[in-house]
């Protein structure tokens, strides 16, 4: 899997989570999000996990991206400098991606 398509997979994985748990419609994964807030857990936990798209991109990325990495290399492609050269590019580019989106979706459907 090349680096444009693993930016545009692990964002469109990040988009779906956020989409799924959000409050508008009554989706199914809002009574997860629901129950995790009233549990009181940081939000500087769920923030990368279910709450920030822009923040999703550090969490789900990193698991994606070393998931993947190692799936498709083995552990030996781990000791190459360039494998975490490409691993913040990608987060960042996951990142910026996640934020365009998610505003263009909302302007869409009329949130803002």
């Amino acid at each position: 899997m090349n680096v444009l398509e693993l930016i545009i997979c692990i964002s469109l994985f990040c988009l779906g989570i956020r989409e799924i748990t959000d409050d508008i419609g009554g989706r199914i994964g809002y009574p997860l999000k629901e129950f995790l807030l009233t549990k009181e857990i940081p939000e500087w936990i769920l923030k990368p996990v279910i709450l920030c798209v822009t923040c999703m991109a550090s969490f789900w990325g990193s698991l994606l991206y070393f998931t993947l990495i190692i799936l498709e290399h083995g552990f030996n492609n781990l000791c190459e400098i360039s494998t975490y050269i490409i691993w913040i590019i990608v987060c960042f580019s996951v990142s910026f991606l996640n934020t365009l989106l998610w505003a263009l979706r909302n302007k869409l459907i009329g949130v803002i």
